[in-house]
């Protein structure tokens, strides 16, 4: 048996039904054990938390976040160029230490805490992130970063990952796995072999895809800044022309059901075709897509095809906000046709479902893992609408409070 501890707010958003005047919500351990509003209050008991001015919501999900680039934050030119800012970012990395990747984790990690994340999908290099994650309060998918454009080195630089990503224990928490940076930077060996060891442990696949323009050219005619990048690293690099990156994965066979694309700024007609019929998912990160000045990412459209949307961070090498919140807002400044009910929809229950985490998080119902956060909020009328606006007061996951901002 766990104590109960009661939280109530001047309003409870559950995100799978309308807002609850005056909702409490009753945790037992780290599940939600009851939710209620002002028609039928919450039971007595010795603890009760209240947050007078505040509504609560599910945790909000960040589903691309790089956190071992923190410490980076504005020591990276925004660049139209997308090759020019990765050889700057591979400049200052090469000066890093472990202890310097872990300690910008860390500050990640608070930070992300106080922009309202319970759960991120965090992908870095070289294995602090997940150590650091592991013995966080948040809820994660730690991935690490495979690279390499050598097929003859697939099997060598796979181990190697996979040693990396296995040196990190997993907790009940935090799951830890590979991830293919693009397909532009990996060899077809070396994605077969990741996506074999993500189904294995039933952990979600992921990559960067149609970020930016130079990729675009990569793909359609083997030219361009970021050709000449990658040729720099593996002289007899591929030389893709009059295709996509979603269609070179279709073709090649390393686009499995239910992907995440990260980015997807640049997709055609019948790229978002092969993404409906892939079930898969599409990762936006308004922060980092202002800094580069990417063309006008295709929500309506994905929206109109039937292809989820969910969002994400990135990391503060590449934007100024690790606030889920204020990615939220960001969005919602890009696209004012939505509701703030919508664009919070789509930070928690559609992020959850694209995890295969429907049943456990992005929703405040009864059985579900206590992972919720307190907003201010000014109105009294629309708690969607006011909370965009302003600041988280708390972040519970897993029903154990993190410290007040």
């Amino acid at each position: 048996d766990f104590p109960s501890v009661i939280y109530q707010a001047d309003w409870l958003l559950p995100m799978d039904g309308p807002p609850l005047s005056k909702g409490w919500l009753r945790v037992e351990g780290d599940r939600i054990t009851a939710v209620g509003s002002s028609s039928n209050p919450p039971p007595p008991t010795d603890d009760i938390q209240t947050f007078p001015g505040c509504v609560l919501l599910p945790g909000l999900i960040n589903m691309h976040c790089h956190l071992e680039l923190t410490a980076l934050h504005h020591k990276l030119p925004s660049e139209k160029s997308f090759p020019i800012w990765v050889e700057a970012l591979r400049a200052l990395t090469a000066t890093m230490e472990p202890v310097d990747y872990r300690k910008s984790s860390e500050q990640g990690i608070v930070q992300l805490l106080h922009g309202g994340t319970t759960t991120v999908v965090d992908v870095g290099n070289t294995g602090e992130a997940p150590t650091a994650l592991a013995q966080s309060s948040l809820r994660a998918v730690a991935l690490v970063e495979t690279l390499g454009l050598d097929p003859i080195l697939a099997e060598s630089r796979f181990s190697h990952y996979r040693a990396l990503s296995e040196s990190v224990a997993a907790t009940s928490r935090v799951r830890i796995g590979l991830v293919p940076h693009a397909a532009y930077s990996c060899s077809p060996e070396l994605i077969r072999a990741v996506i074999g060891f993500q189904r294995d442990r039933n952990l979600p696949i992921t990559f960067h895809a149609s970020e930016s323009r130079e990729e675009e050219e990569l793909f359609s005619s083997a030219s361009g800044a970021l050709q000449e990048f990658c040729r720099s690293f593996f002289k007899s690099v591929p030389e893709h022309r009059h295709t996509t990156p979603i269609k070179y994965l279709e073709k090649s066979g390393l686009l499995p059901d239910h992907a995440m694309v990260v980015h997807g700024n640049h997709l055609d007609a019948e790229d978002i075709g092969i993404l409906v019929e892939r079930k898969a998912t599409v990762v936006h990160c308004p922060s980092s897509h202002a800094f580069f000045g990417h063309k006008p990412f295709p929500y309506h459209v994905l929206r109109q095809a039937g292809v989820p949307v969910c969002l994400g961070t990135d990391s503060l090498a590449s934007g100024d906000s690790l606030s889920m919140l204020d990615q939220v807002r960001m969005f919602r400044n890009n696209f004012p046709s939505v509701t703030a009910e919508e664009a919070l929809q789509i930070a928690t229950m559609a992020a959850a479902r694209a995890l295969g985490l429907e049943n456990e998080i992005g929703i405040l119902r009864t059985g579900f893992k206590a992972d919720f956060i307190a907003v201010a909020c000014a109105s009294k009328t629309d708690p969607y609408e006011s909370l965009i606006t302003d600041n988280v007061v708390t972040t519970v996951v897993d029903g154990q409070p993190t410290p007040s901002i």
